[in-house]
């Protein structure tokens, strides 16, 4: 039995969905299950991932188990929200024995300081490998591609994408699909020994006046605009969207950080991490499907109710 947290998320979806065709058994945890026809021949764990007799209990019985921290933007503390939910993940792998664990992680999780979020997944990088007894490989992926997904509205009421990353600064971005694969993979076959780290940045290194072309050119807005906002304007918007300020300063400072370079400054791309999805390929397929989605919604949105639709 394969455990997968965070199931119903974007990379823990395609993970169990990937291990259930290849004939795995696997159980699924998550909060809610809206879904539930997705995941066809699971076993679905509903409940608070947060409590230990919940989690410890999902996780009895399996052989291998998928860990994640899931968000949570309107944390008042987000580096203690991290700590806490990881401290319980941790305390469960450890008082049941778990031997091969694979974590999501992030890049930048071995620097100590100004990464935003992913300080609270340092740190439990660190607080995993304080568990002698299991075998944990630590998945570093760069920014999600389906984090362009966020930018749909605005493209269609201005025709402009919004960032605080400057437009020419490298940047690597992965599919949710590609991660996936990976975790798929190492939890089918947990073969591997001791604590690793492996990162997955992508299929190239692109910029984001690249990734503004690509997207223009796909969904017929050749000349969509990157637009590089202000640190502060970008924080009172994150704020007005439901972020708590510690999430907004946080979503800030990693921001900076992937456009300075600091995150990515302790890897280097080679064929062991780079993946196969495109951002074309991304694009024609995932960015599209959304956009499409997102237009005929607007589209219905504005026409609202006509004459004949009276009662």
């Amino acid at each position: 039995m394969i455990l997968v947290m965070g199931a119903t998320g974007q990379v823990g979806s395609k993970i169990a969905t990937q291990l259930l065709s290849e004939g795995h058994e696997v159980r699924c945890v998550a909060r809610h299950f809206p879904n539930k026809g997705l995941f066809a021949g699971a076993e679905l764990w509903q409940g608070d991932a947060n409590e230990v007799s919940f989690l410890e209990d999902a996780m009895r019985g399996c052989s291998a188990v998928f860990v994640m921290i899931p968000p949570n933007i309107s944390s008042p503390e987000i580096r203690y929200y991290y700590n806490k939910f990881g401290e319980v993940a941790a305390e469960c792998i450890e008082e049941v024995g778990i031997k091969k664990v694979v974590n999501l992680s992030s890049v930048g999780a071995d620097l100590e300081s100004g990464t935003g979020p992913i300080l609270g997944l340092h740190d439990q990088e660190a607080r995993l490998n304080e568990i002698t007894h299991a075998d944990i490989v630590h998945l570093r992926p760069t920014s999600f591609m389906e984090n362009l997904l966020s930018g749909i509205p605005a493209i269609i009421a201005m025709n402009r994408f919004f960032g605080t990353v400057p437009e020419d600064a490298p940047v690597d971005l992965v599919a949710t699909k590609d991660i996936a694969a990976r975790a798929a993979f190492l939890l089918a076959n947990p073969h591997f020994k001791s604590h690793n780290v492996e990162y997955i940045l992508g299929e190239r290194t692109l910029t984001y006046r690249e990734i503004i072309r690509v997207l223009g050119q796909t969904i017929g807005k050749p000349d969509l605009e990157y637009v590089e906002v202000p640190d502060q304007e970008m924080r009172n918007y994150y704020i007005g969207a439901g972020m708590s300020q510690s999430m907004a300063d946080a979503m800030i400072e990693m921001s900076n950080a992937f456009g300075n370079g600091s995150i990515m400054s302790t890897t280097a791309r080679d064929n062991t991490n780079t993946t196969s999805t495109s951002i074309e390929a991304f694009a024609r397929t995932t960015f599209m499907d959304a956009y499409n989605k997102a237009l005929s919604s607007d589209a219905a949105r504005r026409s609202g109710p006509t004459s004949e639709a009276r009662p």
